[in-house]
């Protein structure tokens, strides 16, 4: 079972889609806009870039929750039909709280950009 099986939330909530590459600090990956998203996609791609951060520190041995977001914004709007490539990053732990940073660009541009952190249960 991988991790991403393994979320407590699941389509339509699930935002990440599928992960490409992952090493001991950063995790890249895919969130599929779709029609059908429950939230308005800006929301499910701050949740996607969360989603993965949760993976990469983890692993779906627990869950954390999200905790806070600073400085996030998000550069270009996307539409049903995008395929946004996100680039998380850990920065940081401070005993139970990770601090992330993370990027997103459809076909090369940028679209979202900022940190956010995960708390342990």
């Amino acid at each position: 079972m991988s991790w991403l099986s393994s979320l407590p939330h699941q389509i339509p909530f699930r935002a990440a889609s599928a992960v490409i590459r992952r090493d001991e600090k950063s995790i890249e990956g895919t969130f599929l806009c779709t029609a059908d998203d429950q939230l308005t996609p800006e929301i499910m791609l701050i949740e996607a870039m969360a989603q993965f951060g949760g993976g990469l520190v983890f692993g779906g041995a627990k869950h954390g929750m999200l905790s806070g977001i600073d400085g996030c914004e998000i550069t270009r709007p996307i539409t049903p039909g995008d395929v946004v490539l996100l680039v998380v990053t850990h920065e940081a732990s401070f005993g139970g709280l990770h601090r992330f940073s993370g990027t997103g660009s459809v076909a090369g541009l940028e679209c979202v950009k900022g940190r956010f952190y995960l708390a342990e249960p």
